[in-house]
């Protein structure tokens, strides 16, 4: 059927009319008047029109807001801004120094009720030694849950709820259980990718103090390990409200501290249990050779078979007991995780110029 013609040429067809939209209007006074919550709203308001402009001036000294990419200032500001800070800080954990560790916290192979019966059999027994260890290594789990519960325990504080961490050894066997890829990598990478390399490059930049044949090669590793604190530069750390930088003489000590053969261990450990919270490596040595080697932690020192090894369970002691790295040394053990153990975390530009000058040393 054939559309009807338009019987009026002047009017426009209805499909191509204008609609008129009608855009009700409100007086907001009215409408917030009529309930509780709004009258007071209207009142507030009608009390910022009487605020005199000198009173408006004076609350600028508490807040002005922030103008042409300014920050907004004023005392409510710079509360806030504190506050914000701290809570950035809570948010990322309590260690800056890396990132928060990814520990394989797999299923436990025992109730929580088990790992508590052995918490505690753990307290009051140190042998058999075969019976500790196993005890220690099906607790395992439930210890490292309980140190990451909130980020906050101190060594102390996990030594009197699991004192044979101490037990040579053990520290190892958390770290293997919680990160295995990563466990052997020093005793597998150190002296034949990495002891080399950094010695030569510390001869090329005169850091070396005593001439490189005299080195045999059952040192080489571990002089390799005492020149990380002479390389990476010492850091700048925060020690009440000053900024200090640790000398390179303090850097090794915290790294490694060196005594004679014949120290006396009791007045040692008294003297740094209080003057140092963290874990380091002592090495006993008479003359280039090393007799005994330990990783003191909190007063308590755990004897190892090699200086190689003492490192190896000093950088595993911070990530089983859920610590940061120490100030003094804080590149040193950087270097470790990022180069060595292939750990995810932050490190310096010191670290990460090393590693391309080791990476392009042949």
């Amino acid at each position: 059927m054939a559309a009807l013609p338009n019987p009026d040429p002047e009017m426009p067809d209805a499909t191509m009319m204008p609609v008129l939209q009608i855009v009700p209007v409100f007086d907001i006074r009215a409408v917030l008047s009529a309930v509780p919550e709004g009258r007071s709203i209207v009142e507030s308001l009608d009390t910022d029109q009487l605020i005199t402009g000198k009173e408006r001036k004076a609350m600028g000294t508490w807040y002005a807001k922030g103008r042409s990419h300014h920050p907004a200032t004023g005392f409510l500001e710079e509360r806030l801004r504190n506050i914000r800070k701290q809570l950035r800080r809570s948010s990322h954990g309590p260690r800056p120094q890396r990132e928060q560790d990814t520990a394989q916290q797999d299923t436990a192979t025992i109730s929580e009720e088990r790992a508590v019966q052995f918490a505690e059999w753990l307290k009051n027994n140190s042998q058999p030694l075969a019976q500790v260890e196993a005890y220690m290594r099906d607790s395992c789990q439930y210890r490292a849950g309980w140190i990451r519960a909130d980020h906050s325990k101190s060594i102390p504080e996990v030594l009197a709820m699991f004192p044979r961490l101490t037990t040579p050894g053990m520290i190892a066997q958390d770290f293997s259980i919680l990160f295995a890829e990563p466990a052997p990598k020093l005793f597998e990478t150190w002296v034949p990718l990495y002891a080399d390399k950094i010695i030569r490059l510390a001869k090329r930049e005169g850091k070396l103090a005593l001439p490189e044949e005299q080195i045999n090669l059952d040192a080489r590793g571990e002089v390799a390990l005492m020149l990380l604190p002479v390389m990476l530069p010492p850091p700048v750390y925060k020690q009440g409200r000053k900024l200090v930088r640790a000398s390179v003489e303090e850097s090794k000590r915290f790294f490694i501290d060196v005594k004679p053969v014949g120290t006396n261990m009791v007045e040692y450990l008294e003297q740094t249990k209080s003057s140092r919270s963290c874990p380091f490596v002592l090495l006993l040595k008479d003359g280039m050779l090393c007799s005994q080697a330990f990783v003191v932690i909190s007063g308590k020192a755990i004897e190892t078979e090699t200086a190689l090894a003492a490192v190896d369970t000093c950088f595993k002691s911070f990530y089983v007991f859920d610590i940061q790295y120490t100030n003094q040394c804080l590149p040193t053990w950087q270097f470790l995780q990022d180069v060595v153990y292939e750990l995810e975390g932050t490190v310096s530009p010191a670290v990460t110029f090393l590693k391309t000058q080791i990476h392009a040393c042949n």
